[in-house]
């Protein structure tokens, strides 16, 4: 007598259908015939049976090396599918050394569309074997409980509808230096909506009416009670323009330095809800005669000035009957905040001491 081998390979096709295949048998010998690459077991979500001789072909027999000729095995479709054509035959033969085609052919059952529910609905994936629905409650209601997806099983959508509950806020924030125009609730029903108000001389900053929100809170931020703008304290600088303190939202003051110092920022600030805009200004103080190298020196008309504004640039020199070692260095030196910057100017006496020498070359620059 002859035999067949037989076994079965999977595949799907854009998760529509399943479509199971039977390899072709070849003779390795008198009688017998085997699968060449026939898999040794198939692992879920791959359920199915066998039938063989109307006896029921169990995991085990996956091992099997071989089927005696005329032998019918019968299929049915994985979980969570069902056949596309019902009349199609679920049976093959192993005629000779070969099965008989399938004709079964498997698809994803459906498990129709969820109805909207109370005050909520679903965002689905699908409706077919796999497919998610993601429950969303209705403006002004939120999920009662922990929000839980449902998905399409072998026999239809788990779970149940879920619940969706009225929005309710808690008692809305207290602020600093204001309070609410009316008495607090302990709950707040959706899109109610509470006012505030501040103290008696203070400005409120924001909105003054909340509203309660969709997601359980009271929106927007709550507003600020602003005193105003403390004094500003700016040495060595007077006010020119604006009033004095106290100085509430709106304000402005112009400030000017004392002579001789330099100003760093804008003269004009304006009192804002976040205090004074831009910040108020500083007054640097001049820088005084600088500690210079041996043999340099400030130019004649700068060792006549007693100060010299924060940032202005100035010039040195060699003194008379001297050079300089590097006459390619910087002769400039910087006025930052009373202090210089270094010079890099070094000098050292001619060598012929008696030659006679012009008068200096370097002349200050102020900028």
């Amino acid at each position: 007598m002859g035999y067949c081998c037989a076994a079965v390979s999977i595949r799907t096709e854009k998760r529509t259908s399943w479509l199971i295949q039977v390899n072709v048998c070849k003779s390795i010998g008198p009688h017998s015939y085997i699968l060449p690459g026939a898999p040794k077991s198939l692992n879920p979500p791959w359920s199915y049976s066998l039938l063989l001789h109307q006896e029921m072909l169990t995991a085990e027999h996956l091992s099997t090396p071989s089927f005696s000729d005329g032998s019918t095995v019968t299929f049915e479709c994985v979980i969570g599918h069902k056949p596309v054509d019902l009349k199609a035959s679920k049976s093959v033969t192993c005629q000779g050394n070969q099965w008989t085609n399938l004709e079964l052919s498997c698809a994803r059952k459906s498990c129709g569309s969820l109805a909207d529910f109370l005050n909520g609905r679903y965002e689905m994936t699908g409706k077919l074997f796999g497919d998610t629905a993601k429950p969303v409650c209705v403006k002004g209601y939120m999920l009662a409980g922990q929000e839980t997806t449902r998905t399409c099983r072998d026999q239809g959508w788990d779970g149940k509808d879920p619940v969706c509950e009225p929005v309710k806020c808690s008692a809305p924030p207290v602020i600093e230096n204001g309070q609410l125009e009316d008495e607090p609730f302990e709950s707040y029903d959706y899109s109610q909506a509470v006012s505030y108000r501040c103290n008696k001389g203070l400005n409120l900053i924001g909105q003054s009416t909340l509203h309660c929100s969709e997601d359980g809170t009271f929106k927007p931020d709550p507003p600020k009670c602003f005193g105003g703008c403390p004094a500003p304290t700016i040495p060595n600088a007077k006010r020119i323009e604006g009033k004095s303190p106290p100085y509430k939202l709106g304000n402005f003051v112009k400030y000017k330095c004392e002579d001789g110092y330099k100003m760093t920022g804008e003269d004009y600030i304006v009192c804002s809800a976040n205090g004074w805009d831009p910040e108020p200004p500083r007054c640097i103080a001049p820088c005084h005669f600088p500690e210079l190298s041996e043999h340099v020196t400030l130019t004649e008309e700068f060792r006549s000035r007693r100060s010299i504004p924060h940032g202005s640039k100035v010039t040195v020199e060699c003194i008379h009957g001297c050079e300089p070692i590097d006459a390619t260095v910087s002769k400039t030196i910087t006025c930052e905040e009373t202090k210089w910057t270094k010079s890099l100017l070094t000098c050292k006496d001619f060598e012929n001491s008696t030659q006679s020498f012009g008068p200096p070359s370097s002349i200050l620059i102020l900028r």
